[in-house]
């Protein structure tokens, strides 16, 4: 080994929604990259804002151009190749992500980075995951998302063995993400800046869409592991523009919406994916149920949760799945 970066071609998909300005920045980051990036995919899940104003103002995207929904556009900017496609309708995150990946995965790229429209990667991320990549020999990296409005954290091990461990959050063995070294294996990654190596994308498939949102990026990491550990790139440093440590400290007391549904029943069929105790299969989801009727109560919302609580939990026993609730609800 001498230490020398792969040169390999990289394919960057922005799965974006409603957030043009944030967009442009995020494609700023990632084309001031010092490792080059080959395209870069804007998946517009069919969102309404003024993001083809903006892409044709900054030249991402021809001026001339009628957008049509379904079609691909490309032009090419600064050496890299910029396409365009905006979807006939909203997939969810989930949804986006996968047909996003599906598009990409159809031409022939070595490495796919994945992120949504509300992170800035700084100059370097790419080039460092690549050094820990080939340094740790493994085919996925993540970057460190830790900066002086966000403290990231690095997820090494799940437990799907105790019932107890009702939610994804006390599932996971997190820890602070050390400073002295250059990479730590995890176990999860949100979809928010991984680079995966296209071969394994072919075989173990695209995301599973049918979560709508939420646990779809949890699902994607436990299936990738199947094939290769997981690099978190301490140096790699990617920015969440949304993020904000400094929050006032006030109890939520709104009633649940249609986040709220998904949250539970995705919830519930992760674990019962991946655990091989009953317990958590029939167990753990009642926990869980009752813990938020309980949080209900203490909120005054116990009538207005209940129906999307019930529902959440009898859909994600039976395991069904897609969007099943409407982001208007």
């Amino acid at each position: 080994m001498t230490g020398e970066i792969l040169m390999d071609s990289t394919s960057v998909l922005i799965v974006t929604y409603n957030r043009s300005k944030l967009l442009l920045k995020t494609l700023n980051g990632v084309l001031n990259q010092t490792k080059h990036v080959s395209e870069v995919l804007i998946f517009n899940n069919h969102g309404t804002d003024d993001t083809e104003r903006l892409l044709k103002k900054e030249e991402y995207l021809d001026s001339s151009l009628d957008i049509v929904d379904g079609q691909m556009y490309k032009t090419t900017k600064d050496g890299v190749i910029i396409s365009y496609y905006m979807n006939d309708k909203n997939l969810g995150g989930s949804g986006g992500f996968s047909k996003g990946i599906k598009l990409i995965s159809e031409q022939n790229y070595d490495w796919l980075w994945v992120m949504d429209d509300d992170v800035v990667p700084e100059d370097n991320c790419l080039e460092e995951m690549f050094k820990q990549v080939q340094a740790n020999n493994v085919q996925v990296g993540i970057p460190n998302r830790s900066d002086d409005n966000f403290t990231d954290t690095a997820c090494i091990d799940f437990d799907f063995d105790d019932y107890r461990k009702f939610w994804i959050g006390l599932r996971k063995k997190s820890i602070s993400i050390p400073k002295d070294v250059n990479s730590i294996f995890v176990k999860d990654f949100p979809f928010e800046g991984p680079l995966v190596k296209m071969d394994l994308v072919k075989k173990i498939g695209l995301p599973d869409s049918r979560y709508f949102i939420e646990y779809d990026d949890s699902d994607y990491a436990q299936r990738l592991q199947q094939y290769t550990k997981i690099v978190l790139a301490t140096k790699a440093t990617l920015h969440r523009q949304l993020a904000k440590k400094r929050m006032e400290n006030t109890k939520k007391t709104e009633a649940y919406n249609w986040r709220n549904y998904y949250k539970i029943r995705n919830n519930i069929i992760f674990d019962r994916r991946y655990t091989n105790s009953w317990k958590v299969k029939l167990i753990s989801p009642i926990i869980l149920t009752l813990h938020h009727l309980v949080i209900s109560c203490r909120t005054k919302n116990l009538r207005k949760n209940t129906p999307i609580i019930l529902k959440a939990y009898f859909d994600g026993m039976l395991n069904k799945m897609g969007k099943r609730v409407n982001p208007n609800y």
